[in-house]
């Protein structure tokens, strides 16, 4: 089966701004270090943001060293929100390792100040309103992501939480943002595999994993989905335990937190992997019927009736 390489972020995304507003290029020491310092944002009152947010009553900000980078931004004001965009700021950071174009989420101080903030992605559209169950270039694109999903335990993962962009090739990227309900510390098994066919069931059974049906997976395979197994199974966890404590900066039990994560991405990094394993075939060959089922059931209907 022919699909775009979506590892290539480069050529994929194409347009310089739009690699440049998701850090792409960015080496992320350099990220981590700049993202989780303080006072690097600054309040710009009048700043026109999307309706849904200004009703959740954030409001704009811009970086100081760039201005024209925008950003939400809302106080925070108890320690449970600080933990969880923090553990927001964690997914991002994995993301970028793991060549996934998402939208950073942090925590950072303005005038002394503890905010949580989301970078604004420009000339962006929500996902709910594509059809993405059937144009393949962002079918493909969410497929990927729900093993960074999975991996985070993020339960909360419908057309809501996910933006398009497109670029001066027309491809629709697909960026993931919201992950304030990601859960690293959760130790057992929140979210486990099904054992006679794919799938999997949910402690939290309200939330979405993925907006894809489970049979836009089956057709296929390993070489697919190594595209982001490759880059899980490469992380240093020495140097991710690391990142962690520099995210967890303000918490006084920052070691304790970040070995706790760190073991927790490794022990399910290895789960889902093997998962995938189990249920995919290492190269499918793909028959005419796949063939029409990528077409679309519409047009098989119509084949067959000159067949």
């Amino acid at each position: 089966m022919e699909y775009f390489d979506y590892t290539n972020l480069e050529d994929f995304l194409a347009d310089e701004d739009i690699i440049d507003a998701l850090n792409i290029k960015k080496p992320i020491e350099k990220l981590v270090a700049y993202y989780c310092t303080d006072e690097i944002l600054e309040i710009r009152e009048g700043m026109r943001i999307p309706f849904f947010a200004e009703i959740r009553n954030y409001i704009g900000a811009v970086e100081k060293e760039n201005p024209s980078e925008k950003w939400l931004i809302k106080p925070v004001d108890d320690e449970k929100t600080q933990k969880q965009t923090e553990i927001a700021t964690i997914c991002y950071f994995i993301d970028h390792m793991t060549r996934t174009p998402s939208a950073p989420s942090i925590i950072t101080k303005i005038d002394g100040r503890t905010y949580k903030a989301t970078k604004m992605i420009a000339r962006s559209e929500q996902l709910s309103g594509a059809n993405y169950m059937e144009i393949r270039e962002l079918k493909e694109q969410l497929l990927l992501d729900l093993i960074n999903r999975w991996i985070y335990y993020d339960e909360d993962r419908n057309p809501n939480n996910y933006v398009i962009r497109y670029n001066s090739k027309n491809n629709q990227i697909v960026i993931p943002i919201d992950f304030l309900n990601s859960d690293l510390l959760y130790k057992g098994m929140k979210i486990k595999g099904n054992d006679e066919s794919f799938g999997w069931s949910r402690l939290e059974k309200t939330r979405y994993l993925t907006p894809l049906k489970i049979e836009n997976f089956l057709i296929y395979d390993m070489k697919f989905f190594n595209m982001r197994f490759d880059y899980f199974n490469s992380l240093d966890m020495r140097k991710l335990q690391e990142m962690c404590r520099v995210v967890l900066r303000h918490n006084p039990d920052k070691n304790e937190l970040a070995q706790n994560i760190t073991d927790n991405i490794k022990h399910r990094v290895d789960y889902v992997y093997e998962y995938f394993n189990k249920h995919f075939p290492y190269e499918r060959v793909h028959d005419d019927e796949d063939k029409y089922n990528d077409m679309g059931e519409a047009f098989k209907n119509i084949y067959n009736k000159f067949d």
